[in-house]
């Protein structure tokens, strides 16, 4: 899948800083570099925005489809792992399942191996139940993003709070704290993908500053926070 690769460098996604964020946003950034199966340079920034509306504690996941547009690809599913709080009361909130992810699954497990999560992981969105062959009609494809919103219930945390309490949880992490799922990979739409990411450093968590930036890579090749 090398030639895909040649075509996509200089993209605009390895071009691009971050936009400022508010202190209870964390962004993930899933690519080759942390591991892929087939290296086809398909690649998704998944954006967990923590908010609160009247008694319930919400969070809205934006899954991005990063990969570039010579590349092309649809991405199918997401994986992550989150501290079990946060899987308590965990549902879609009144009309916040998207389009395209509507199927919220727990505990699921992908191969090969080393690409799993212990247990599965924690939470998936696809939009058939699928994370292996989900169909990628209506998939966010290069370029595309969809919103999901969860309800969280009322565990009484602040938005800042559900922000370090995941970031605290992945820096305990040894496994992938996410996953992605890409098919109708390349020009011609052929080839799939499974990218992961790898827990952050934990150096790279420890500094959460009130109205700062927390900008997440999961692993250790690229990481950076702006305060």
């Amino acid at each position: 899948m090398d030639h895909y690769l040649r075509a996509a460098i200089g993209a605009v996604v390895l071009l691009t800083a971050p936009a400022a964020l508010p202190a209870a946003v964390i962004q993930v950034f899933v690519d080759l570099t942390q591991g892929s199966t087939e290296n086809t340079g398909s690649s998704a920034t998944i954006t967990l925005d923590f908010s609160e509306v009247g008694v319930d504690d919400l969070l809205s996941i934006t899954i991005e489809n990063t990969t570039p547009v010579p590349i092309g690809s649809s991405l199918t599913a997401v994986g992550l792992e989150l501290p079990d709080l946060l899987l308590t009361q965990t549902a879609f909130a009144p009309g916040g399942a998207g389009a395209y992810f509507d199927e919220l699954m727990s505990d699921v497990s992908v191969s090969p191996g080393w690409l799993n999560a212990p247990g599965g992981y924690d939470l998936m969105l696809t939009s058939d139940r699928k994370f292996e062959g989900g169909s990628p009609q209506g998939a966010p494809t290069a370029g595309e993003s969809e919103t999901v919103v969860l309800r969280l219930g009322n565990i009484g945390l602040t938005p800042d709070q559900w922000s370090s309490l995941v970031l605290d949880f992945w820096a305990g992490l040894s496994e992938p704290c996410a996953i992605a799922r890409f098919q109708a990979v390349g020009p011609c739409g052929k080839d799939s993908d499974k990218v992961r990411g790898d827990v952050p450093d934990p150096a790279t968590l420890t500094i959460l500053l009130a109205g700062g930036v927390v900008w997440v890579t999961c692993g250790n090749r690229r990481r950076k926070i702006r305060a």
